[in-house]
């Protein structure tokens, strides 16, 4: 049951469990905070109660122990509304034991007597007992007298204070749920429909998956940031699987061809020469036939053999073997080996504004890269261009350039030609399978460089590599690294 969850069935779940967890977090704070301050409040008022309770007493005991009873009853019943508004009355206790009304509340019977009442044996919890009150004796001459106060009011108003604040603490938690259930739909949106977008890819083909474009972030954060990290993760893949659809077409076209002619030419000459007895004619037509394959065959291998090297330059197979080296004498060098090919070919290869400069570098790799750029403008060049070789050095890198005066390269294919058998329409009639300038970009990435190219159709183009003077660690053979040190 589990693989047959979506992404998106997985990240709404998630959400919702996420959701839950919070509403029992707040119900669980809700809780204690309403226990804290039912606690709070019923300690508070029992200690007013009890306060207010004493002041009475203080103020009635001095007029009984200074004046009279009569004086006391004058004063309690001449000024009632005090006692009324705060539950308390005053009693006095009669020769039975029975408690006569003198003033205040209205007298309250009291279960088990005044006495059990006291001040000294009522807790803050027995404010919620069926008896709530509160008892204290005054001494007169020769009367005894007691102030009872009824919690009742007192309590139904705090039960009215508690259930305002369990209203307005219960408000707070739904418009917090609502606010924080909006939050997380809100930051996890890009996250949802990232899953989408992946639940529809993996659900479709390879060809589907090509032409879907993940949606952009709708939001920013943590997640959006992480919705653009997959999404460029996405693209990534996409160019490389595409990069690799077309790698294998145009492997697949291209090898195709000369194991066409192979098979052809064989045919035809084993057809020709069957039953046939062999002639000097005949011998050599079918040298021929076998040169033309074996040319075709070496056409093929070295096409595969330079998809290759240029895999292992890219999975860094071969560690880079560092000399010092003098780029203007390294150019100077390959350009020589092409004066001919470039005089037979009607065109100019000019080398005399090289400058000397040093480096630390792989002397083969530089060699072959200046080579194939030097034969990649041989071979789309016109009779009559030149072709110019220059070099120098800024700051901590060194450069160097081939120029040509050739057919150029439009602005759309630029930045494909450093693909892998990528050949432009118009150049497809030359020789070669698209393989030089993409070697030489992997091996100026493992130099540590880039190459970059200035063209226009019509106009030539300049094909500028730049280097570190020296190479950083890593790409360092350990042996070389030693030597080094």
């Amino acid at each position: 049951m589990c693989s047959d969850i979506r992404a998106e069935q997985a990240t709404r779940g998630a959400q919702r469990a996420l959701f839950r967890r919070f509403l029992l977090t707040l119900l669980v704070c809700f809780l204690l905070i309403v226990t804290v301050m039912a606690l709070v409040l019923t300690c508070q008022l029992d200690y007013q109660e009890r306060k207010l309770l004493e002041s009475y007493g203080q103020e009635y005991q001095r007029i009984l122990t200074f004046e009279s009873d009569t004086k006391f009853e004058h004063v309690v019943v001449s000024n009632p509304n005090r006692l009324i508004e705060n539950a308390v009355s005053v009693s006095k206790e009669t020769i039975t034991g029975q408690l006569e009304w003198v003033s205040g509340a209205e007298l309250t019977v009291l279960p088990d007597g005044p006495s059990a009442y006291r001040l000294a044996n009522r807790l803050w919890y027995h404010l919620f007992s069926d008896a709530p009150y509160l008892t204290l004796e005054l001494s007169g001459k020769p009367a005894r007298y007691w102030l009872v106060m009824d919690g009742g009011p007192r309590r139904s108003q705090l039960l009215r204070q508690g259930s305002w604040l369990i209203v307005a603490l219960a408000v707070m938690v739904a418009v917090m749920s609502l606010v924080v259930w909006q939050l997380l739909s809100r930051t996890l949106l890009p996250l949802h429909n990232l899953a989408k977008s992946v639940d529809q890819i993996s659900n479709g083909s390879l060809d589907a998956m090509l032409d879907t474009d993940l949606p952009p972030p709708e939001a920013k954060g943590q997640f959006g940031q992480l919705s653009r990290s997959v999404q460029q993760v996405m693209n990534r893949l996409k160019e490389a699987v595409r990069g690799m659809d077309n790698t294998v077409d145009a492997i697949a076209h291209d090898v195709r061809t000369p194991l066409s002619r192979i098979i052809l030419t064989t045919e035809a000459a084993l057809s020709e020469h069957s039953g046939k007895q062999e002639s000097e004619q005949s011998q050599h037509k079918l040298a021929a036939a076998l040169s033309d394959c074996a040319e075709s065959a070496q056409k093929a291998s070295q096409m595969l053999t330079t998809l290759m090297r240029i895999h292992d330059e890219q999975v860094g197979r071969h560690p880079c073997q560092l000399a010092s080296v003098n780029l203007a004498s390294l150019l100077a060098e390959v350009a020589a080996w092409y004066e001919e090919v470039a005089e037979d070919a009607g065109m100019t290869l000019n080398a005399s504004a090289l400058q000397p400069v040093l480096l630390q570098s792989d002397p083969k790799r530089l060699t072959q890269i200046a080579v194939n750029l030097l034969d990649n403008s041989l071979k789309y060049s016109q009779p009559g261009g030149e072709i110019t070789l220059l070099c120098g050095e800024e700051d901590d890198a060194v450069w160097f350039s081939v120029r040509d005066q050739g057919i150029g390269i439009a602005p759309a294919h630029q930045s494909l030609i450093f693909q892998r058998l990528y050949r432009v329409e118009a150049s497809r009639h030359q020789p070669g399978y698209g393989l030089g300038l993409p070697f030489v970009a992997a091996m100026v990435k493992t130099l540590q460089g880039h190459i970059t190219l200035d063209s226009a159709p019509g106009k030539g183009s300049r094909f500028t590599v730049r280097l570190p003077k020296a190479l950083a660690a890593g790409a360092i053979s350990p042996a070389q690294e030693k030597n080094l040190d």
